[in-house]
């Protein structure tokens, strides 16, 4: 059951760093004035603490604050999540009414009232602070926790044994 969680935990932290780091964020960001410094924080911050992960799995076994720093790890990570998809779908609707004719009115109205859409990125800019805040005091209690690197676990790729024989030539005397 451990294993599920770290796989999520780990798959979801992959996920994010991915996404920060794709040419459409990256292009989203120069247009929008989201602030390109505090994602690549951001992408640093969670690699550095995807590489502990494993061992928090062990330890969190029978280590209770361990146990504890990984679901709150956790809940922040979805926070990340969200954010992402927040913004996202923002840069979504905003490609959507630029490119839908019948919008016209609509764009007009909100190329009147600029601050509306301002006022979403730097409120945008001001979450993507506060948890990057958050993430970074997750690096510095797994330096208390003593939460360091390990080897992740490697599935075998071996092929599994038959006693069919795989040869496109059977040779018989």
């Amino acid at each position: 059951m451990a294993f599920i969680g770290e796989a999520l935990i780990s798959a979801s932290v992959q996920v994010l760093c991915d996404r920060i780091t794709s040419r459409e964020f990256f292009d989203l960001f120069r247009q929008k004035k989201l602030n390109e410094p505090l994602f690549m924080n951001l992408k640093t911050t969670l690699l550095t603490l995807f590489v502990v992960l494993n061992d928090a799995e062990e330890k969190q076994l029978v280590n209770p604050a361990v146990r504890e720093w990984l679901k709150e790890l956790k809940r922040a990570v979805f926070d990340v999540e969200d954010l992402l998809d927040e913004i996202n779908t923002e840069a979504l609707r905003c490609k959507l009414e630029g490119e839908d004719q019948t919008h016209k009115l609509t764009n007009k109205v909100w190329n009147l009232l600029p601050s509306s859409r301002n006022h979403f990125y730097q409120s945008m800019n001001v979450k993507i602070q506060d948890l990057l805040q958050r993430l970074e005091n997750f690096v510095q209690q797994k330096i208390a926790l003593v939460l360091g690197e390990v080897a992740r676990r490697k599935v075998s790729h071996r092929t599994p044994t038959t006693s069919l024989v795989d040869e496109p030539c059977v040779y018989a005397w």
